[in-house]
């Protein structure tokens, strides 16, 4: 079978037209893990400068106060940001992030009320050997593997993330 001139440049032109069309999809999902991973990077740590606000309470000076209280509210304006944006994603990877934010809230709840009536500190006095220091490590590690599974290109690592942040009711 003899290829004419037009059957050979459809052939090339079509083939252009594939490789263009592939070339442009793997630089959507390329760009798209890029974005995801950003917004993750950035609702770990502003639920990680929850925590730093413990330590910031507790070595605050006396004209700080106003300071601290404004932070805290910026901070959960943050954090509602992002529960929010991580929910437009994905409800499963929504579910895991307000877990992070539950547990580190719950355990950092109690020690930063009795931070704010403690006497205040000199900000460059390091920990007190009393001092109680919450271990947040699991939590995020929880929510890593979470963000792990959701950027894999496997499904099956997806599947397991829908499971593990599945609505029990």
């Amino acid at each position: 079978m003899k290829w004419t001139a037009n059957e050979i440049a459809l052939i090339g032109t079509a083939t252009t037209v594939v490789v263009a069309i592939l070339s442009a999809l793997i630089a959507y999902m390329v760009a798209k893990r890029e974005r995801r991973r950003t917004l993750y990077s950035e609702a770990i740590q502003a639920i990680v400068a929850w925590k730093e606000m413990l330590y910031r309470v507790r070595r605050r000076s006396g004209n700080q106060v106003y300071d601290l209280v404004a932070a805290f509210h910026d901070l959960q304006d943050k954090l509602s940001y992002y529960e929010a944006w991580i929910g437009s994603e994905s409800k499963y990877m929504s579910r895991s992030y307000k877990r992070l934010v539950k547990a580190v809230k719950s355990k950092t709840d109690f020690l930063i009320r009795d931070a704010w009536k403690e006497s205040i500190r000199d900000p460059a006095e390091y920990s007190l050997p009393s001092d109680d220091h919450p271990d947040l490590a699991p939590n995020v590690e929880a929510f890593l593997n979470d963000v792990r599974s959701h950027l894999s290109p496997y499904f099956w690592r997806r599947i397991a993330l829908a499971y593990r942040n599945r609505e029990v009711k």
